[in-house]
């Protein structure tokens, strides 16, 4: 099918000026038309699963790949089957459900994934078989081969305590040093787990964290907002992941002082997460994408993928609880 796309090539009067007269410049900047044929789109398996060692449950999902002249856009592949082998030999399988559980994707449960190098293959119907293949970074904690360190300091508390309507808030300066391998790619992603997206409702009890970092344009960090946190990537030699800085935000409210003071009485909620690096260029470039793709007349930003078909990305993590002593 042949489309006509209008390419403007007049954008400066002083070209028109140098290459032809007034006259012609005005017809010039009316647009040339050209007639432009689209590939025929052959449907392929877009396939994205992030995976953790341990888990209550994960979640893998299938797209059916679509053209840019197809309508219906991508449609989910509610066939496809899962397959993890370790690289001792051990087999993981589950999907294949005629529709995702509860509409999230096809969820494998119970999940207890040995560190190491996992392969991905994904199967449906009418398909080309997708796969992939990725390995552990190692388990971070706050002991081991892989350990941070993290120093807190409470800088600023502010409690109103009302019988009707309370409010308290923490404010913490978090100083985080990260594992540094030699010769080794280190992605980390520092995030809140009480985020919360709504203003507070009266009536309801609630708590939530944030982050921030003070040091603006770091360089050692980035926001990123597909993964609602801080991506931290190590620079080769240099020392970067040293003493990290953040601002750290803990607010609590409720019906009265017992919930407010039953809330603060936890801790910030902040999970530090160990990623390989695919998945970092695969949410970095996705963030790219919803923001625009980049100034007008640059090269357009494709997604990133490390599955064989060409769409998606299969990524392993690790991660661990940062609070307060």
């Amino acid at each position: 099918m042949a489309h006509r796309v209008l390419n403007p090539i007049c954008s400066s009067a002083l070209g028109c000026v140098l290459l032809v007269s007034v006259v012609g410049c005005e017809k010039l900047s009316e647009g040339v038309v050209r007639e432009i044929e689209f590939p025929t789109h052959t449907p392929e398996l877009a396939v994205t699963f992030l995976a953790r060692p341990q888990a209550d449950s994960l979640v893998a999902r299938t797209h059916a790949s679509a053209g840019i002249l197809d309508s219906a856009g991508s449609q989910k592949v509610k066939e496809a089957e899962y397959t993890l082998v370790h690289s001792s030999g051990t087999t993981i399988s589950w999907g294949g459900q005629e529709d995702w559980v509860s509409g999230l994707g096809h969820v494998l449960t119970d999940v207890d994934l040995a560190l190491g190098t996992w392969s991905l293959t994904v199967e449906a119907p009418g398909f080309e078989t997708a796969t992939a293949e990725q390995t552990f970074p190692p388990l971070i904690d706050s002991a081991g081969s892989y350990a941070y360190t993290a120093e807190w300091l409470l800088v600023d508390s502010t409690t109103e305590l009302d019988p009707y309507w309370s409010f308290a808030s923490r404010v913490y300066e978090l100083s985080l040093s990260l594992p540094d391998r030699a010769g080794e790619d280190d992605f980390f992603l520092l995030r809140s787990t009480r985020r919360l997206w709504m203003e507070p409702v009266p009536g309801e009890s609630n708590a939530s964290t944030w982050l921030e970092s003070p040091i603006e344009d770091d360089p050692r960090m980035e926001w990123n907002r597909s993964l609602d946190g801080y991506l931290i990537q190590d620079v080769p030699g240099a020392q970067a992941l040293e003493s990290l800085p953040f601002e750290v935000y803990f607010e609590a409210w409720g019906e009265g002082p017992g919930d407010v003071e039953e809330m603060l009485a936890g801790k910030p909620g902040l999970e530090l997460v160990a990623l390989s690096p695919e998945a970092v260029l695969f949410y970095r470039r996705l963030d790219q994408l919803q923001g625009g793709g980049g100034p007008f007349f640059s090269e357009p930003v494709l997604a990133y993928s490390n599955i064989s078909s060409g769409y998606g990305c299969f990524g392993l993590y690790t991660s661990t609880v940062v609070e307060p002593d």
